[in-house]
């Protein structure tokens, strides 16, 4: 009888469709929702919320967590653009709450050398203090920016007028055991008496930026130096988030339906679990505590992409009649070159968050060349957008810049290189207070524990506009005296 009771049930929630809305959101990877014996505080117990264990439930959790995505993302994106562009961005599950992931990019090909190089009279090499010793392998080639070459290719020295003299090569062959610098020959240099061949490396000031180039292998080599830039790990922690929602029984949240089936307070909860959560991806700080108000168990705190960027940009210059930072054609200029040269990486889009003062300084430029003006929609987001010879910007006000007083703020990020990872998927689990008797209300307990995390430091930015000078005689140089 209980049997043909729970058939004719499941028919009729078929022929109603209430497959669909709430239920499809409590579906599949939702914990023993419904269960009774909560604790006194509404979430007690292990069978009455999501856990670790339980919240990983059996069968393709990646496409449950695709198709709440989708719904998740028509809360008010705006307000958490960063949250928004994630559930679009490279996501997989974890098994934990520690991440590790794996970011390489390329060498650097550009360094200086750190003190005089003296002329080399006689020998087969030199030392070449440089400012990366982890730059260069045997047989790499270097170019030595604003030092002339010596000698041609016929062994026939430059004249000194002459105006088409090409700057110095230098060529690795091998490394100083006890600095770890570099030894190198010149491959247009002084001709040394003894070879007959242009190998002495002439003086070379120190500060002078030396640039990688090719590596050039001799006749019979079969081997050369290895290429040291090993992907590295890096961690991160996934945070538990949650949120409650509570409503009265006598004002069913089912009775308020809207898409997805939330009611107007739990659409309300998600929106402001968003805005938290959006604030953490931003700036929270990496950790694992073990509190007494937790009886020692683990809370894991995510670390904010913030504090992953590689470069720190000044962005305008100090106006003093204006009393503020003015960005001139050619600051922008200098402004997408810093962006998008030296990352590593070649994509041509960059993601930029600003604080109300930042986005008002860009949007007081007068170029009609650099004004922003086109309207680009993408990620469900509302961008102003701008060309420049380097790439492409796509600007958006974040208010939580604003909140944090940092209103003169942005963050410079190149979305393909966002990732995500989520431990506990998004997550609706229903608490039945009244059945436990604790209150008789109606509960939802909203739960995704997940990260952000940003590969290849050097394509994100932080970014803040140009401040007022320290005037001379204050308290600086007071400290200055102290010391």
């Amino acid at each position: 009888m209980k049997f043909l009771w729970r058939m004719m049930l499941a028919m009729l929630a078929f022929v109603t469709g209430a497959s669909s809305g709430v239920m499809m959101a409590e579906a599949t990877n939702l914990p023993d929702a419904g269960k009774t014996n909560a604790g006194a505080d509404g979430t007690g117990g292990t069978d009455g919320i999501a856990t670790e264990t339980q919240g990983r439930a059996d069968g393709d959790s990646d496409f449950y967590m695709a198709d709440v995505d989708k719904r998740i993302i028509k809360i008010r994106p705006m307000a958490t653009p960063i949250d928004q562009i994630s559930r679009y961005a490279k996501s997989s599950s974890c098994d934990s709450f520690e991440v590790k992931y794996y970011s390489v990019g390329t060498r650097e090909i550009k360094c200086t050398t750190t003190q005089k190089v003296e002329a080399m009279s006689s020998g087969a090499s030199t030392s070449l203090p440089v400012s990366d010793t982890n730059m260069f392998t045997l047989d790499d080639t270097i170019r030595v920016l604003g030092v002339k070459a010596v000698t041609n290719n016929k062994g026939v020295e430059y004249e000194e007028d002459d105006d088409n003299v090409p700057d110095l090569v230098l060529c690795v062959c091998g490394k100083d055991a006890s600095t770890n610098l570099p030894t190198v020959y010149a491959v247009n240099g002084k001709m040394d008496t003894s070879s007959k061949q242009p190998i002495l490396v002439p003086e070379i000031p120190s500060g002078t930026t030396l640039v990688r180039m090719g590596k050039a292998c001799g006749e019979l080599d079969v081997q050369t130096g290895r290429f040291n830039n090993i992907p590295m790990p890096e961690t991160q922690y996934c945070q538990n988030f949650m949120i409650q929602v509570e409503q009265s029984t006598f004002d069913k949240i089912a009775k308020k339906e809207v898409n997805w089936g939330f009611s107007d307070i739990e659409e309300d909860g998600i929106y402001d679990m968003r805005l938290a959560m959006e604030n953490s991806y931003l700036f929270g700080v990496k950790n694992v505590i073990k509190h007494v108000s937790k009886d020692g168990m683990n809370t894991w705190f995510t670390g904010g992409i913030w504090w992953m960027a590689g470069k720190d940009i000044e962005v305008g210059e100090w106006n003093e009649e204006e009393q503020r930072a003015v960005i001139s054609d050619e600051n922008l200029v200098d402004i997408t070159k810093d962006l998008f040269v030296g990352t590593g990486i070649g994509n041509k889009r960059k993601i930029l968050f600003c604080g109300s003062e930042m986005l008002s300084a860009f949007s007081k430029i007068k170029s009609e060349k650099f004004r922003l003006k086109d309207t680009v929609e993408v990620w469900n987001l509302k961008f102003k957008s701008w060309d420049t010879d380097f790439g492409e910007v796509l600007t958006i006000h974040h208010e939580l810049f604003d909140v944090n007083g940092m209103s003169d703020c942005g963050f410079a990020m190149d979305p393909e290189y966002l990732s995500k990872k989520t431990h506990v998927s998004w997550a609706r689990n229903v608490l039945d207070l009244k059945k436990a008797g604790i209150r008789r209300t109606d509960a939802v307990v909203i739960q995704e524990v997940a990260c952000l995390y940003l590969r290849y430091a050097k394509a994100h930015a932080r970014m803040r506009l140009a401040q007022a000078p320290v005037a001379s005689g204050g308290q600086e140089n007071d400290e200055d005296a102290g010391a």
